[in-house]
């Protein structure tokens, strides 16, 4: 037995998974010499869904952000994750985009590489582990947990050996959805062991809640890498407690031997964080849903459905959603649920959901899964729905990016057309990846003139998030007195005798879930003159903090008893 070796992910996966990966540089940097010296084996910081979310919604550029988080951090490897040959975006690129894509991030500043394919078809991995491997970076080569009838250990085991051929230095195991049972953790982690005799990697979520009890037994059984996130940034949608992990090793032959003391710091400052972000944190990434074992969708994606279902006055459907998810991925072909192929089998899920008849709208990204653009499903397609998606045409059988032409020379002279720098080869591949949204950050006049970006109390543009905080400036009118100083009437520090226990405790008395959509009532304040008979005069409600987190409602804080009144849904 080893001691176990904790990837720190609260700078990319925790606050994608909680933060929509908003987690801005400046907020970053300050903390980033504690992270530094706690001991981690790695810092998950870079790649994934917050490169996207880097350029789309922070307007940052994400190769400086990387180079601005390496001369911090100089003595913790930085890690990338990297979904094979779709790198971080939702379609499969070239390869030589691939291949310079993985030599800038190394020569920015990332030590090791975590790849996997959304469908475990690892012929979409030979590529990037091979220049993972020439760049000098140390490969994690991961697989899916997604289990189904044609997907079992054995089929697991059996990729494993060869990612190790394919020359990967760990195994990993990505359980996107949190639902690895620990009985199940115990006996691949054996089993691949057994076989593979290379290091083995857990990477699990805690929306079953199952996450940290299949982490003990997965180390029993031989386990030495497993990612965390500090508590303040951790459970619900995503992934276990740091502290929680090392205090259960501590004293035993897994122990981590990190620095509780410094693990503590840099959480209190994460904790603090939590108002910053209030207007983009979603109630249901808080909570635990076991419904995920069967439908296997992770949380983020959960509740853009569920939105959806709100607007469109449907959300009497969401049990029907589920079954149809369910039915949905056989028809494909029992896919492993992780992004991007979840989303599109969600968004098939939700169309027959609304739709008069089942498949009478499919979206293009379905009909490129049917034809075999992402890659070899793991099952036999529905002949029914590959004739409606394809029609007489057959799905491919070669790698998909095999199809695909080189790209950075064609994107270099369509950046000299457009007038944008070409300085380096990581302003060409942001525009690769992203050629709507990259001239806004590469374009240094456009960057000059551009608004300074709202705080991170509101955003700038939404109108729930004006409305939504008291005292600012609304385009939707509260129905309340002015809250100037004249006319705003004092405030309640403690309750009045008599007053019933969940106002006096902030609680909500409506159900309000904005993250579907819903905007909380509003509490009238008093027009009575202080000082007069009846009842005491009320005050807006504030943002308060509960239990390390916050109310996104913006007007009440959430606490774990107040769960079961945000809506129905709640309450089934």
């Amino acid at each position: 037995m080893s001691r176990v070796l904790i990837t720190e992910t609260v700078l990319r996966d925790a606050q994608q998974s909680l933060f929509q990966g908003r987690l801005k540089l400046q907020h970053v940097l300050p903390i980033a010499d504690t992270l530094d010296r706690v001991g981690y084996e790695a810092l998950d910081a870079w790649g994934g869904g917050t490169f996207a979310a880097s350029v789309r919604l922070l307007h940052e550029d994400p190769w400086q952000r990387l180079r601005a988080l390496r001369k911090v951090i100089r003595k913790t490897p930085l890690q990338m994750l990297i979904r094979g040959q779709t790198l971080v975006t939702t379609q499969h690129q070239p390869d030589d985009v691939v291949q310079a894509f993985i030599e800038q991030a190394v020569e920015s500043g990332v030590s090791v590489i975590r790849t996997f394919d959304p469908l475990n078809d690892l012929r979409n991995l030979e590529v990037p582990i091979r220049a993972a491997r020439k760049a000098g970076a140390r490969v994690i080569g991961a697989l899916v947990y997604s289990p189904s009838p044609v997907q079992d250990q054995a089929d697991l085991v059996k990729r494993a050996v060869r990612l190790r051929e394919l020359g990967c230095h760990v195994i990993g195991l990505e359980d996107v959805a949190g639902i690895l049972e620990p009985d199940n953790a115990r006996s691949l982690v054996r089993a691949m062991k057994e076989r593979v005799h290379l290091p083995l990697s857990i990477h699990s979520h805690s929306t079953t809640a199952l996450a940290p009890i299949a982490y003990y037994a997965a180390a029993e059984a031989g386990a030495t890498g497993m990612d965390t996130a500090l508590s303040a940034m951790a459970w619900g949608a995503s992934l276990p407690a740091t502290e929680t992990m090392v205090a259960s090793f501590r004293g035993s032959p897994h122990d981590t031997r990190l620095d509780l003391s410094l693990i503590g710091q840099a959480n209190r400052y994460f904790d603090e964080l939590h108002d910053e972000y209030a207007e983009f944190q979603d109630p249901i990434a808080f909570r635990n849903d076991i419904n995920a074992l069967d439908h296997q969708l992770p949380a983020p994606v959960l509740a853009s459905l569920i939105r959806t279902l709100v607007e469109s006055g449907k959300l009497d459907r969401y049990d029907r959603l589920l079954h149809e998810l369910v039915v949905v991925r056989k028809e494909m072909g029992y896919p492993p649920m992780a992004a991007p192929i979840n989303q599109i089998a969600a968004r098939q899920a939700l169309a027959n959901t609304l739709g008069g008849q089942r498949y009478e709208r499919i979206e293009q990204p379905f009909r490129d899964y049917i034809k075999g653009l992402y890659g070899s499903p793991p099952g036999s397609v529905d002949r029914d729905v590959r004739r409606r998606a394809l029609g007489s045409s057959d799905p491919i059988t070669v790698r998909p990016a095999d199809l695909l032409e080189p790209m950075m020379e064609r994107a270099r002279k369509e950046m000299r057309r457009l007038g944008l720098p070409l300085a380096g080869d990581d302003q060409v591949l942001t525009y690769v990846l992203f050629p709507e949204e990259a001239p806004e950050i590469l374009r240094p006049t456009a960057r000059a003139e551009a608004p300074a970006p709202p705080g991170p109390s509101a955003r700038a543009g939404s109108t729930k998030a004006a409305s939504r905080r008291p005292g600012r400036s609304s385009p939707i009118p509260l129905r309340r007195p002015s809250r100037s100083p004249a006319n705003r009437p004092p405030r309640r520090r403690a309750p009045r005798s008599g007053s019933s226990p969940s106002r006096s405790m902030g609680r909500p008395t409506t159900s309000a879930y904005t993250g579907w959509g819903l905007r909380p009532r509003r509490r009238r304040a008093s027009l009575r003159p202080p000082g007069s008979p009846g009842r005491a005069p009320r005050t807006a409600p504030s943002r308060r903090r509960c239990r390390g987190w916050w109310s996104r409602s913006g007007s009440v804080p959430a606490t774990t008893s107040s769960w079961a009144t945000w809506s129905w849904f709640w309450r089934r």
